[in-house]
């Protein structure tokens, strides 16, 4: 039967009492930091993370570069007067069923086969459809496959303005005829709607999967870092030299400190790095969202965010002596992250100002991932902002206080795994 027996230091092996905390604090930080940041796999695996970040950035640039192109309408069979005058009347509200912006070309004295496609003969005149007012009827022409928002854009304008010569033939005015049919047309007013109805849902949406994916790696990796070094210091006894030298509560402060600044600086070194590659290819994408508050905001939650769940997974691993038995103890810690990280998105993509979600959003540690999704779809201001990490700083020492009571009665007793219960108690040693 495995025993857990407790490993008391040698005499005269006390901390040094000429050094501070803080200085005992900064000494293991600064171990931390260069341990994280120097190891030959650490930086191998950043060179490959921000080679496949900046390929998959120019890939896209690449490939989707066609997006941003018009979509060019070619007009045949009528005067210059009439293609100005179908340019005037589309307007900006011609669009594609993926919004790209329709360009309409006079074909006039052109044989429409050989301007259509992309294979075209003349690839810099080129169009995508031909629409050819010839005949009594007008008739579409495309290549493989008709846009059906365009279809049904020309076919409105078409109709309207077969409407209107009919109007005008019989004495009326066209104008008044079309301004009373739109004022016939009931207004919707919508009190609460959905996230999903904006019209830049589908940017709020890529940018707050970006912003968790970052927050949960950055959370759960720094932790799982941080549990797996207490339990090899634990299980090699390292941890007794280290704690002739330091006080258990700067060792545990120390090491959540040196490696949340290395797992933070390197995806923030990423971010800029994705960042810069994304504007040199011009594939950021043009909305009213401010990306720099949101990117400001992640900041301070990933660091608030990484600092609750680090001490809980440090205190967590100091409980076994084994590596295998690791998940055992941070699995909870990882299911306590991963409930607000689904949250946030059943949030966005529903009703964001609902007085559950509003009240959630300040709960610590719903707050880390709320706030910021909150945010990014425009429905938290920085008077919310604010009060959120006010709650989740004033409870942070108090996970602190608790998260240094079971390290330093657990971390120097070896064998089986301690029960939490036993190291909370007031009789444990």
């Amino acid at each position: 039967m495995t025993t857990t027996s407790t490993t008391t230091r040698p005499s005269g092996a006390t901390p040094d009492a000429s050094m501070s905390a803080w200085a005992e604090i900064r000494l293991v930080a600064g171990r931390e930091l260069h341990t994280q940041l120097l190891k030959k796999s650490a930086v191998i695996s950043q060179i490959i993370m921000m080679v496949l970040v900046v390929a998959g950035i120019v890939a896209y640039g690449y490939f989707s570069g066609g997006q941003d192109e018009p979509y060019r309408l070619g007009v045949t069979g009528s005067s210059a007067t009439a293609v100005q005058a179908l340019t005037d009347a589309a307007g900006s509200e011609l669009t594609t069923s993926s919004g790209r912006p329709v360009e309409i070309v006079d074909l006039t004295g052109q044989d429409p086969a050989t301007t259509l496609g992309e294979d075209s003969a003349d690839q810099a005149g080129h169009v995508d459809m031909v629409l050819d007012l010839a005949a009594d009827q007008p008739e579409l022409m495309v290549q493989e496959k008709a846009d059906q928002g365009v279809v049904a854009a020309l076919s409105a304008l078409i109709q309207q303005r077969a409407l209107a010569d009919q109007v005008a033939a019989l004495g009326g005015d066209p104008a008044a005829v079309s301004q009373a049919v739109a004022e016939a047309a009931p207004s919707v007013t919508v009190l609460d709607p959905p996230s999903s109805d904006r019209a830049d849902a589908g940017v709020r949406y890529t940018t707050l999967m970006i912003v968790n994916i970052l927050l949960f790696i950055v959370i759960m990796g720094g932790g799982q870092v941080i549990a797996m070094g207490v339990v090899e210091e634990k299980s090699s006894r390292i941890v007794e030299i280290l704690l002739a030298c330091v006080r258990p509560t700067s060792l545990l402060a120390g090491k959540v400190i040196g490696t949340g600044l290395a797992v933070i600086s390197s995806y923030a070194l990423i971010a800029v790095v994705a960042a810069a590659t994304a504007a040199v290819m011009d594939v950021l994408p043009n909305t009213d969202l401010r990306l720099d508050s949101v990117v400001a905001v992640m900041l301070v939650w990933m660091v608030v965010g990484f600092a609750t769940f680090a001490i809980l997974f440090g205190a967590a691993g100091a409980l076994v002596s084994r590596q295998e038995d690791m998940g055992n103890v941070t699995m909870p810690i990882m299911m306590l992250a991963m409930v607000p990280y689904m949250l946030s998105f059943v949030m966005a993509m529903g009703s964001p100002q609902s007085v559950v979600w509003r009240v959630l959003a300040y709960i610590p540690p719903f707050s880390a991932f709320l706030m910021p999704a909150r945010l990014t779809f425009g429905y938290s201001d920085w008077g919310e902002q604010a009060i959120a990490l006010a709650i989740a700083l004033a409870v942070l020492p108090l996970l602190v206080r608790l998260a240094a009571r079971v390290y330093t009665r657990a971390v120097t007793r070896m064998g089986a795994r301690v029960p939490l219960k036993e190291v909370l108690g007031r009789r444990a040693a």
